[in-house]
C-alpha cells in the first residue's frame, strides 16, 4: 500500500472485521451449528523467516455478519470450526528488525465455501514497510449546521502527515478515490474483480478525478512531524455554520480547478492549488462521499502525466457509461490508502495489498473525522516528535473523534 516517497513501495492489506462483529463470535453457536471446519495455512513470503506461529486467523462472511476465529499453530495452520457460510480467511502481523525497520505481513484469501465439509486454503502474506507520508486525519462526514437543521458537508478535507525522521516532498504526489464512491452492500462485488472471481485487479480505480501536488521534485518539502492540509472548499466555512471548520488559511491546499471544478468554492487568498490531472465526465465537482469514502495516494512512477493516462486510463468493465470509466493505479505506486465503511457488512473496495481493514463514523453531518493513532512508543524513541501508527490497517491504525481537528483552529 505504502512506500517511502524517497524509495520504499510498501504494499498493505485488506479487511472488514472489527468490533462491530465483535460480538457475532461463535461462543453464540451450539457445537452441532459449528458444522463445518475451515483449515488455514499460513506461509510468509520466501525471504523472510519470520514465524508463522500464534496468528491470529479471522474468517468472515460479510453476507450473514458471522466471524469466527482461530490461532496458527507452529507450522502456520489452524483449523477453524464455523457455521455453514461463505467466509475470506485473514491474518497480519508484524516484525521490526534490528535496525528499526518495521515490517508488516497480511494476506487474505478468496470466498471460501464452508457448507459440505472440510475446507482447506492457504494465505500467502506479503510483505510491506511502514510509510512516510501517510494520511493522518479525513474529515468527510460533515457537520450539522442549526439554521438550516440539515447535514453541512462542503466542508471536506483531509491532512498529510511526515510520519519519518527525514525530509518528504510533496512535488508528483497524486490523491484519488476508488471507484465506486460509496463501498458496494448487500454483499455485491466492486465492478473491478478479476474475470470469473471475487478477487480484486492489481490496480485501483481512481474515479472521476485526480489531483496532484505541482513541482519539479523538490519545491514542496514537508519535514519530519509536519503536516499539510488539502480542502474540498478551502474558504471559511465557519463563518456561516458555526460547527464548521475554517479551510481558507494561507499554506493550505485547494482541491480545485476553474475549468475542472467550477462548482467548488472560489479559494481563500493565499491558499495552493493542487494541479487537476485527469477528469472523466462532466460533473462540476469532485466528489468524495459523504459516508464511505476510499482515498488513496500514489506516483505515477517514472512516466508523465500525458503518458500515465494514456497507458491506463480504462473503461468500466460491466458498464458502458463513460462516466463510469477509470484511472487505473497499480497497487506498487501506492503509497496510503484509507477504506471508509458504512457497515462492517459492505465490501472492499482495496485489495489486502493496499488496506487490511477499515474506518467508520456514525453517519454524515455527526461532525466526527477519523484521526491516526498516535503511537506512544515509537513518539518516545523519536524524543517527543509525534509518530503515528502505521500497520497497514485503518482497523487498527484508526479511531474516531468527535470534532475535526481543525475545528475552532
Amino acid at each position: 500500500m505504502k512506500r517511502y516517497l524517497y524509495s520504499i513501495i510498501s504494499i498493505s492489506f485488506l479487511l472488514i472485521f472489527s468490533s462491530c462483529l465483535e460480538d457475532i463470535r461463535s461462543n453464540k453457536f451450539s457445537e452441532v451449528e459449528l458444522s463445518e471446519t475451515v483449515i488455514v495455512t499460513v506461509k510468509m513470503p520466501k525471504e523472510y523467516d519470520y514465524s508463522v506461529e500464534g496468528l491470529k486467523v479471522i474468517l468472515y462472511d460479510n453476507t450473514a455478519g458471522l466471524q469466527f476465529n482461530g490461532v496458527t499453530n507452529e507450522q502456520g495452520v489452524a483449523e477453524i470450526r464455523v457455521a455453514p457460510g461463505y467466509y475470506i480467511a485473514s491474518t497480519e502481523t508484524s516484525f521490526r528488525d534490528p535496525g528499526g525497520i518495521l515490517y508488516l505481513f497480511n494476506g487474505m484469501s478468496e470466498k471460501i465455501e464452508a457448507v459440505s465439509g472440510p475446507n482447506s486454503v492457504k494465505i500467502g502474506l506479503t510483505a510491506s514497510k511502514s510509510s512516510q507520508i501517510v494520511f493522518k486525519e479525513l474529515y468527510f462526514g460533515g457537520c450539522f449546521n442549526e439554521k438550516t437543521g440539515k447535514s453541512y458537508t462542503t466542508d471536506k478535507y483531509i491532512v498529510l502527515y511526515n510520519n519519518s525522521n527525514q525530509a518528504a516532498y510533496l512535488d508528483s504526489l497524486c490523491l484519488g478515490v476508488a471507484h465506486p464512491f460509496n463501498a458496494p452492500t448487500n454483499g455485491r462485488l466492486s465492478d473491478w474483480v478479476k474475470p470469473g472471481t471475487s478477487e480484486l485487479r492489481d490496480s485501483i480505480p481512481a474515479a472521476s478525478m485526480v489531483w496532484m501536488f505541482p513541482g519539479t521534485g523538490k519545491d514542496n518539502v514537508l519535514e519530519p512531524g509536519c503536516e499539510v492540509v488539502l480542502a474540498l472548499n478551502a474558504i471559511d466555512h465557519s463563518a456561516s455554520v458555526s460547527a464548521s471548520v475554517n479551510l481558507g488559511k494561507p499554506g493550505y491546499w485547494a482541491i480545485y480547478n476553474p475549468i475542472m471544478t467550477p462548482g467548488h468554492a472560489t479559494p481563500e487568498a493565499g491558499v495552493k492549488l493542487l494541479s487537476g490531472i485527469w477528469k472523466i465526465g462532466g460533473a462540476i465537482s469532485y466528489v468524495i462521499s459523504n459516508f464511505s469514502p476510499g482515498f488513496f495516494i500514489f506516483t505515477l512512477g517514472d512516466k508523465s502525466v500525458e503518458q500515465y493516462v494514456l497507458d491506463n486510463y480504462a473503461l468500466n468493465p460491466n458498464s458502458s457509461n463513460i462516466n463510469l470509466s477509470a484511472l487505473l493505479v497499480d497497487k506498487n505506486l501506492i503509497l496510503d490508502a484509507v477504506e471508509c465503511l458504512r457497515d462492517p457488512t459492505d465490501t472492499k473496495r482495496f485489495m489486502p495489498e493496499i488496506d487490511n481493514g477499515y474506518a467508520m463514523i456514525a453517519g454524515s453531518g455527526q461532525g466526527q473525522s477519523i484521526i491516526r493513532k498516535i503511537d506512544t512508543e515509537e513518539t518516545e524513541k523519536a524524543g517527543g516528535r509525534i509518530v503515528y501508527v502505521d500497520t497497514n490497517n485503518s482497523s487498527n491504525d484508526f479511531e474516531v473523534i468527535p470534532h475535526p481537528t481543525l475545528y475552532n483552529k
